[in-house]
């Protein structure tokens, strides 16, 4: 059988006693230090899950912004080759126009040339044959429809 002796009795009233302080001054005071550690867990976690939500969005923001900024670029930069292609054309236009101007205005300063010299020859030549057929002749020819035959004959060796 089991002895019960007064020793026995003192540790269970003891521990009793111990259990009833603690559960008095102890236990309680503990489970609401832990109540609010875990509400203060709890809490420290959805403030990270909205800061960590804040700055998934603030990226994604980020990248839709550099992504625009981007795109802006490439347009700018699209403009600006189109409007150096324009101004290239043009400049190539003009310069086109001017450089047939002035080959035609140079054709026509030959033109001219040439006909000052073709008829300074045609008249030399009319001169010298007048010369010589007035030696042939022995007399001098001056009379303008001597000048006026002269230049036929001229005309007609020329063409």
């Amino acid at each position: 059988m089991v002895n019960i002796n007064a020793t026995l009795i003192a540790q269970i009233l003891n521990f009793l006693v111990l259990v009833f302080v603690l559960a008095k001054f102890v236990y309680k005071p503990v489970l609401g230090i832990m109540e609010e550690r875990k509400n203060k867990i709890a809490s420290d976690l959805e403030t990270a899950e909205k800061a960590k939500n804040d700055a998934e969005a603030v990226k994604a923001e980020y990248a839709a912004k550099l992504a625009d900024a981007r795109q802006e670029a490439q347009a700018i930069i699209e403009n600006a080759r189109k409007t150096a292609q324009a101004a290239h054309d043009k400049i190539m236009a003009d310069t086109k126009v001017e450089q047939e101007q002035y080959v035609a205005a140079q054709k026509e300063i030959i033109a001219t040339e040439k006909k000052k010299a073709m008829d300074e020859v045609r008249a030399q030549v009319i001169s010298l044959s007048m010369i010589a057929a007035g030696k042939i002749v022995e007399q001098k020819l001056n009379s303008e429809e001597d000048k006026k035959m002269a230049s036929k004959i001229v005309d007609s060796i020329m063409k």
